[in-house]
């Protein structure tokens, strides 16, 4: 396979992608695992692993590399960089 620096698909995250990413990353956080907010950007009495994976996504805090592929192609997209077309 080859890996492509062009983009593949939307230039913003599908609802598809965000659904996935929300999901597993809920379930990351109701595992323990720490979030990448501050104290203060949790609104108070917010403990639901879905609605902080959520914040997080709005807030671009999650580091994460996103793959597409599309046939032999391949594109790896910086999450940050997708969520600032929304």
């Amino acid at each position: 396979m080859e890996e492509d620096g062009g983009l593949l698909g939307p230039k913003r995250l599908t609802k598809f992608e965000k659904i996935r990413i929300i999901s597993i990353r809920a379930q990351q956080i109701a595992s323990g695992s720490p979030l990448f907010l501050n104290e203060s950007e949790i609104p108070e009495g917010v403990t639901d692993p879905v609605e902080l994976a959520k914040l997080e996504i709005r807030k671009g805090r999650l580091p994460l590399i996103l793959e597409r592929k599309q046939g032999e192609k391949i594109s790896l997209l910086d999450l940050r960089e997708l969520l600032k077309e929304e």
